[in-house]
């Protein structure tokens, strides 16, 4: 007569098959994690990347002299510069006299454009954008500096990291505007207010 209950030699074969369930499974969750984080920060750059189109429509003029925003007598070009696969590997962001006349850089590899450059949150300023939290700064703010510029946030969506910072440059070409987003100079960011260790999440740790 077989007794209930399970011999060791059965118990052990659950626990290894488990044991192979569970080394299967966990990274299959971790890769599906990390693609709905990164579906979720490609988003959230295309409503940056919008957004800044639409304050250069509003700013049609500024953004076709490269005006900046702070000062009229001052102008600026993008120079973007471009992989074999014309993917935009890196930009700079020049002061430049405006001229109609001026001759701008215009390479297979390099491209320049007369631009402005935002941070993320004077789109949100502007109506373009909204933030994601408000009133954030509790006891952690010690400055009226740290209280205008952190108290509202735009938040990373993969790691909660604050976005306010983040530079989108906005350009104008072939009579039309366009927007590029820094993501290198966004993931490097950070400037974030820390206080007796309890911080705001920096964009680098």
């Amino acid at each position: 007569m077989k007794k209930n209950g399970f011999t060791l030699v059965e118990l052990l074969a659950v626990i290894v098959l488990l044991a192979i369930l569970m080394v299967i499974a966990i990274p299959n969750a971790f890769k599906m994690a990390n693609k709905v984080k990164n579906k979720a920060y490609t988003t959230k750059i295309e409503l940056v990347e919008k957004a800044g189109q639409e304050f250069g429509q509003a700013n049609l003029k500024l953004i076709r002299e490269g005006t900046s925003m702070t000062n009229s007598n001052e102008h600026h070009t993008c120079t973007f510069n471009f992989d074999k696969k014309k993917d935009i590997t890196s930009v700079s962001f020049n002061t430049k006299a405006y001229s109609q006349t001026l001759k701008l850089i215009d390479e297979a590899s390099r491209k320049e454009y007369w631009c402005t450059r935002v941070e993320i949150a004077d789109l949100v300023k502007s109506n373009n954008l909204s933030w994601d939290l408000e009133n954030q700064c509790g006891q952690r703010c010690t400055t009226d500096d740290q209280r205008k510029n952190y108290d509202k946030v735009v938040e990373h969506p993969s790691n909660k990291y604050i976005m306010n910072k983040c530079h989108v440059y906005v350009y104008y070409r072939n009579n039309r505007v366009y927007t590029y987003f820094d993501k290198n100079q966004c993931d490097k960011t950070s400037d974030t207010p820390n206080s007796n260790g309890n911080s705001y999440r920096p964009l680098m740790g």
